[in-house]
């Protein structure tokens, strides 16, 4: 097994992520950052499952006489 050497002085990831936190204080400049245009990913994989699981779902659900 291997052991990692720490520097103690030096702060952890989480411990900069923590101390970073705009809820502990530290300066946080998230609304001053510019807007971007984001459009989501079309024809997908997991687009395609899910229609394919919609379809089979109503199929099932619908009732022959």
């Amino acid at each position: 097994m291997k052991t990692h050497k720490r520097d103690l002085a030096k702060p952890s990831f989480w411990q900069l992520v923590f101390m970073q936190s705009k809820v502990n204080g530290a300066v946080y400049d998230g609304e001053q950052l510019p807007q971007q245009k984001w459009n989501w990913p079309k024809n997908t994989y997991f687009q395609h499952r899910l229609s394919c699981a919609k379809w089979h779902q109503s199929s099932d659900n619908s009732q022959w006489n």
